[in-house]
């Protein structure tokens, strides 16, 4: 178990009755925004959603807790037979940590569902451009540009706040294979949680480097051999999904998509020219 975790387990077990899970979305998002827990802990990014701020990570964790049994997954409580095993992890967060939680709690713990989400939709609107309760920001329009974006160090929902806060409307995914061991970013579940905050995902894969030819990629030397070789050997075959890129660029604002948060260190570095230069736009690396 990892600290971000413990820290859900402590917000339960420290919890006032059985939370709706909706108001536990809201008090992990109040610690991220008023706390300084994140800085001492890999912690929960979120997205503006149906209900305000939301992680699809921390919706998923949660699910396995109940699923494994450390969660009631009906009453959002702690259940008999897991409480020594909670007492046991949640000991190991910092004092820091655990005061942070205790704090959140006893500012809102006692709110109504209702009042917690005008408070958190009044003093964070952003969170609120893509809610079915009311809206009070709304979404920022992209320049006219192709941009680039990779999620090295973003969760899920880091990745698509970031789109959103961009203007970005489609992810087009320029990996050979859309797989990934970090959560959310293999192609069917990246394209569900996309589509769930209004952005389309299309999957390029013929733009993207073969594994077999990413081995030894220990300096700055072997990275430009490998982007030299991609645009030497494989993009002049691909003339046909470089337009196909350009144009969806050019239908709405659109980001191509590797791993890598630097684009000196990824092939979209070397194919958004193209893609660029096909459909008469500046680049935009975010």
């Amino acid at each position: 178990m990892i600290d971000r975790q413990r820290i859900l387990l402590d917000l339960i077990g420290r919890a006032r009755g059985n939370p709706k899970r909706t108001q536990l979305m809201k008090w992990l998002f109040l610690l991220k925004e008023e706390t300084a827990i994140g800085k001492s802990v890999s912690f929960y990014e979120f997205v503006p959603y149906k209900y305000g701020p939301f992680s699809f990570l921390a919706y998923r964790e949660l699910s396995a807790l109940c699923q494994s049994g450390v969660v009631d997954e009906k009453t959002l409580s702690i259940p008999e037979a897991s409480r020594e095993t909670v007492r046991s992890e949640t000991a190991k967060l910092s004092h820091g940590a655990r005061q942070a939680v205790a704090g959140i709690v006893d500012r809102y713990g006692a709110l109504s569902l209702e009042r917690l989400m005008e408070d958190v939709y009044n003093r964070y609107p952003w969170y609120t451009v893509r809610s079915e309760v009311e809206t009070k920001a709304a979404l920022p329009k992209a320049k006219e540009a192709v941009f680039t974006v990779g999620y090295e160090g973003r969760t899920i929902d880091g990745l698509l706040d970031h789109l959103l806060k961009n203007g970005i409307r489609q992810l087009v995914d320029v990996r050979q294979n859309a797989l990934s061991r970090k959560y959310g970013f293999s192609g069917k579940t990246l394209r569900k949680y996309c589509e769930d905050v209004g952005i389309s995902y299309v999957h390029l894969p013929s733009l993207g480097i073969p594994s077999r030819l990413r081995t030894n990629l220990d300096s700055d030397e072997a990275y430009v051999r490998l982007f030299d070789k991609y645009e030497r050997d494989i993009l002049p075959k691909q003339a046909q999904a470089i337009r196909e890129a350009a144009k969806l660029s050019l239908s709405m604002p659109s980001a191509l998509m590797c791993f890598e948060k630097d684009h000196h260190f990824c092939h979209r570095g070397r194919l958004v020219s193209y893609v660029a230069s096909e459909a008469g736009l500046p680049v935009e690396h975010l």
